[in-house]
């Protein structure tokens, strides 16, 4: 055992010991902003320079969960997501792009989207003259449900560092959109036999009963987003033009949701044969909120490539 340690022991002195010599090695130009590893690669992105952006804990889950077998493929998760829209979840695929305007300013550009859509699907009896309580027949009932949430965000940093830690800050505008809606579909239909159909009245639990009036389509309006956040971080270049970093931020947003509409089908109580569909609308045409709050408080880490 004493013999293990000292080997393990021994070989972190020696990584150490080369860690040491090759930072010695390396070399800072007059310019604070121009550094060079030992193979005299520059490792800092200069002006001119193109950045690309991602987040990187979907990354270091999946290599740290090699160990433990579970590998599943890692996910472009958004961890700078404004919290200031109180819309819900504003995570998703996010990609930064940033162009160098000088080694110390760079423009920057945030694109997020976030897309989604469930089915929930509940089978309830067919409606029949007699049915047979030992063999029943049963439709479907389903109802889909989408939501949308993009944004984009144009902004610069400034830089500052002389190696390979490297402190960033600026401020960046924001524009975006958000949106859902729900349809439903039912396996009865109103007929002048079964003006109350039987329907499921609650997806999420699979309740049923006969009703009378029930949701064709329900869509909540179209949000438009606007904000301003601030935001300081860091970057640690681990290699020649590649780093890891995080970022803080701070944002005041304001929104205003369009008018939505609720559509529901009930029998026509005249006689008709078919089901008379009614459009109802919501009023909320004109709604606003305005919110301010911190962002990315769960400390996600970004991985950036610079060409």
């Amino acid at each position: 055992m004493k013999n293990t340690l000292a080997i393990y022991a021994g070989l972190m002195l020696s990584g150490f010991t080369a860690f040491a010599q090759t930072e010695a090695t390396e070399t800072t130009a007059s310019d604070t902003h121009s550094f060079k590893s030992v193979h005299g690669h520059e490792v800092l992105p200069q002006k001119g320079d193109w950045g690309l952006g991602v987040s990187a804990t979907g990354f270091l889950g999946y290599f740290g969960n090699l160990m433990n077998g579970n590998n599943a493929a890692p996910t472009f998760n958004n961890a700078n997501g404004p919290s200031a829209f109180s819309i819900g979840n504003l995570g998703g695929m996010a990609v930064m792009g940033k162009y160098m305007r000088t080694s110390t300013l760079a423009y920057r550009v945030r694109f997020q989207a976030n897309f989604g859509s469930v089915t929930n699907r509940n089978f309830v009896a067919k409606s029949l003259p007699t049915p047979d309580p030992l063999n029943p027949i049963l439709v479907e009932d389903s109802r889909t449900t989408s939501s949308h949430v993009v944004l984009l965000s144009a902004g610069f940093e400034k830089r500052r560092g002389a190696g390979r830690l490297q402190g960033f800050y600026g401020a960046e505008a924001i524009v975006g959109t958000a949106g859902g809606k729900a349809v439903y579909s039912y396996g009865n239909g109103f007929s002048i036999d079964y003006p109350a159909p039987v329907t499921t009245t609650n997806f999420d639990n699979g309740n049923s009963s006969a009703v009378s009036t029930r949701t064709k389509e329900n869509f909540s309006g179209t949000t438009m987003l606007f904000g301003a956040r601030g935001f300081a971080g860091v970057e640690y270049f681990f290699a020649p033009r590649m780093s890891l970093g995080g970022e803080v931020g701070y944002t005041l947003g304001f929104s205003t949701n369009s008018k939505g509409y609720n559509t529901t089908e009930q029998w026509n109580s005249g006689g008709s044969t078919t089901a008379t569909v009614t459009t109802d609308k919501y009023p909320n045409s004109g709604l606003r909120s305005f919110g301010a709050g911190l962002d990315n408080v769960n400390a996600g880490i970004n991985l950036h490539f610079y060409f």
